[in-house]
């Protein structure tokens, strides 16, 4: 949804970030390969690839991101995702549940430069 990942990247900038809308996994894939990224939010369900794929293919890539998961669908889904990324050796860093609320954006964004 590039509308919703416009609003994060705002909300990222306003938070100190710079940020990147990237429209598919592959495109963040070939952005992170040049571990451009100190924080990924990833949606479980894109266009291209489900969050599952993408999650495995950063840990295999080794990033070091920090990693906010977001999700529109069953909150056990998110959360078994986030233990997924975690056993990957991710870092992640909190999951939100769609519709969440800007400030909770900001929130894990700021906690991330803590």
């Amino acid at each position: 949804e590039l509308e919703m990942a416009a609003m994060i990247a705002e909300i990222a900038e306003m938070a100190g970030f710079e940020s990147e809308v990237s429209s598919s996994a592959k495109a963040l894939l070939d952005a992170e390969a040049e571990c451009r990224h100190d924080v990924i939010v990833i949606d479980l369900f894109m266009p291209d690839t489900d969050g599952f794929e993408l999650i495995n293919a950063l840990a295999n890539r080794g990033c070091t991101a920090t990693i906010i998961m977001v999700s529109g669908y069953d909150k056990t889904l998110l959360k078994g995702a986030g233990k997924i990324a975690e056993a990957n050796g991710l870092n992640l860093l909190g999951t939100l549940t769609k519709p969440f609320r800007l400030d909770d954006v900001e929130a894990l964004l700021r906690k991330a430069i803590d």
